[in-house]
């Protein structure tokens, strides 16, 4: 018996050893240690996934914005009140080259012409035109020419633009802020009929 447990000691010395000598040799890994890589894995991949979703978001409110901002400036003739006559963009304001145009300024003068160029800052007007008011001489009865002064008429007259004293061009900049509306003139209407007159008159 005692030789029997002699060997049965040796026998769990030995697989004692050996155990010790396996455990040296494996990784020391649990199973919580095992998954804890994987699961930063995860992780990583899930935050490039929100970064990737907010730069999408980021772009997608970038160009709704732009797209709003370009929706306003395409009002053109609705543009709200302070932008001017022409709002934000000055392609919507269609000229008919072919025809003459009335020019309203905020003064009240009126020219009347053909608008060349209406980009940036000035309208162009060439071959212009404005109204002149004169005074008609009438013949009183008995030598009373100025019985009273408030009925003494009047009538308008059509004045090409380059015979006033200081003798301008036939050319005008007009700063576009200054400019209340722009019409374009029928070919029948009376001061386009008054500048049809006077260029035949000029052959």
């Amino acid at each position: 018996m005692a030789k029997e447990t002699k060997e049965d000691r040796e026998r769990e010395v030995d697989s004692f050893l050996r155990s010790a000598q396996e455990s040296r040799q494996k990784p020391k890994y649990d199973a919580w240690d095992m998954e804890q890589p994987q699961g930063n894995r995860r992780r990583g991949s899930i935050g490039v996934v929100l970064v990737v979703c907010l730069i999408v978001l980021v772009l997608i409110l970038f160009f709704a914005v732009k797209e709003l901002k370009g929706i306003k400036v395409g009002l053109g003739d609705n543009a709200p009140q302070g932008e001017g006559l022409f709002g934000a963009a000055t392609d919507n304001l269609k000229i008919d080259q072919g025809k003459y145009q009335a020019v309203f300024l905020t003064n009240g003068q009126v020219y009347f012409g053909k608008v060349a160029s209406h980009e940036g800052n000035y309208v162009e007007l060439d071959d212009i035109y404005y109204l002149q008011v004169k005074p008609v001489l009438q013949q009183g009865d008995n030598g009373n020419d100025n019985k009273n002064p408030q009925e003494q008429k009047t009538e308008l007259s059509l004045v090409k633009l380059g015979n006033e004293l200081h003798g301008p061009l036939d050319r005008m900049m007009i700063n576009r802020d200054q400019v209340v509306f722009i019409e374009d003139l029928k070919d029948d209407s009376k001061v386009t009929d008054a500048i049809h007159r006077y260029q035949q008159g000029q052959r």
